[in-house]
């Protein structure tokens, strides 16, 4: 029992293996992320009105919560822009899978901020006909702090969660028939 607490301590550890890399974004090739990495659209958060996102990526099997921040390179057109994300923080959790039992589809319960990361989710449904998942439980929670360009954690209790499992998967089914759009 206490050798699972501590690897679950160790798991929430912040890392160090993507932070300072940048993340370039190209119209027309889409995100160009590191070997082995994947995000869906589901998986990314903007920080209201600020160049900060928080992102979920799946690397090679482990999920990898990213703090970054977008900056624009070039404008092509007026609905198209070559982008830089700058990794400026990273949590990595073993054994968690990203869009379900990591999510950031989760703001704060006081402020309706976003920015938000739970880990261990538990999801039960709500009403019958929109296909919205609850947060039931976590076992950890983290929050992009703007002022400290860092993540901190944060209690359980003070997030809220839905998920849309239909709509997540219109947006992957969509991002995969026009590579590029959308980033």
């Amino acid at each position: 029992m206490t050798a699972l607490l501590l690897s679950a301590a160790a798991a929430q550890t912040p890392g160090a293996g993507y932070v300072g890399r940048p993340i370039y974004s190209e119209p027309r090739a889409g995100l160009q992320l590191p070997p082995g990495c994947a995000v869906e659209p589901a998986w990314r958060a903007k920080l209201g009105t600020s160049d900060l996102e928080v992102w979920l990526a799946a690397c090679d099997g482990t999920v990898h919560a990213w703090l970054l921040r977008r900056s624009v390179l070039e404008v092509l057109a007026g609905n198209h822009a070559r982008l830089r994300f700058q990794v400026l923080d990273e949590r990595v959790w073993p054994g968690e899978t990203a869009g379900d039992s990591a999510s950031v589809q989760c703001s704060g319960r006081a402020d309706g901020e976003a920015g938000f990361i739970v880990v261990g989710a538990k999801w039960r449904g709500v009403g019958k006909n929109n296909g919205e998942l609850r947060l039931a439980s976590a076992t950890a929670a983290v929050r992009a702090d703007r002022s400290a360009l860092k993540f901190l954690d944060t209690p359980v209790s003070a997030v809220d969660c839905a998920r849309f499992p239909a709509r997540e998967a219109m947006m992957r089914r969509l991002q995969q028939e026009t590579p590029g759009r959308g980033q």
